[in-house]
């Protein structure tokens, strides 16, 4: 009887011990990514719509994102609401044929989380090719509202990784996740906010943020810098 007991401590230890924690989700995060999906909330597929002529981000250690997600965020905010209007200035206000990338932020909890905040800082990049304000005068944005740089941000956008876990007795011990989900669903929340000449947030009315476009953006990790993913789909 002591045997088994002693033999069955050892058994839990020996798997306590093993147990692997889950890669907290800031680091998941970190990374180049292309956007390879792209769904409505209805399941109509949408990608052709907000690449131009790729998505990739860059998310940075320091909570920093980089890349061509402009599109991406001017679809999440306005929705298909004039559209095909609004895509025919992408790549006028958009530079990423010469690298001139957008910018934004994301903001996680410690641990693996499946929400996170994301901020994007959207603003026209091509020298003399237009400005932000042009795409909001085609969204009916009232004159008062026409700013040259919006902050959209987004709490509780719900982010999955699927894909295998490594298990303690293969070969591989690292946890592979080469595949991210967002997902802006009902329960997601948008905050709107500009600039003022100090440099302090003040609140955009232009566009009601309970009109943000819920949808599906899986995306793919990659290897290659986001220059290089760029001029490989120019």
């Amino acid at each position: 009887m002591k045997k088994i007991f002693f033999c069955l401590i050892a058994t839990i230890t020996f798997f306590s011990s093993c147990t692997k924690e889950p890669t907290a989700t800031k680091i998941l995060m970190q990374g180049n990514w292309q956007l390879t999906a792209a769904t409505d909330a209805n399941g109509n597929d949408i990608l052709s719509k907000v690449t131009f002529p790729v998505t990739v981000i860059q998310l940075t250690d320091d909570n920093g994102m980089l890349g061509t997600h402009a599109p991406l965020a001017t679809r999440v905010v306005y929705g298909d609401t004039k559209w095909t209007e609004v895509s025919g200035k992408m790549n006028q206000l958009f530079d990423y044929a010469n690298f001139r990338f957008n910018t934004g932020e994301f903001f996680v909890g410690e641990g693996s989380v499946d929400n996170f905040t994301l901020e994007f800082k959207l603003q026209a990049t091509a020298i003399g090719g237009g400005v932000h304000s042009d795409i909001l005068s085609i969204f009916g944005v009232a004159n008062g509202w026409l700013q040259q740089t919006v902050y959209h941000k987004f709490t509780n956008v719900k982010i999955s990784f699927p894909g295998e876990e490594a298990s303690i007795f293969t070969s591989n011990a690292k946890e592979e996740k080469n595949t991210m989900i967002w997902e802006f669903t009902d329960a997601t929340q948008g905050f709107y906010n500009y600039k003022n000449a100090q440099g302090n947030s003040v609140l955009w009315n232009g566009w009601p943020v309970e009109k943000f476009a819920r949808g599906k953006y899986t995306w793919t990790k990659k290897t290659e810098g986001i220059n290089d993913i760029v001029k490989a789909n120019l």
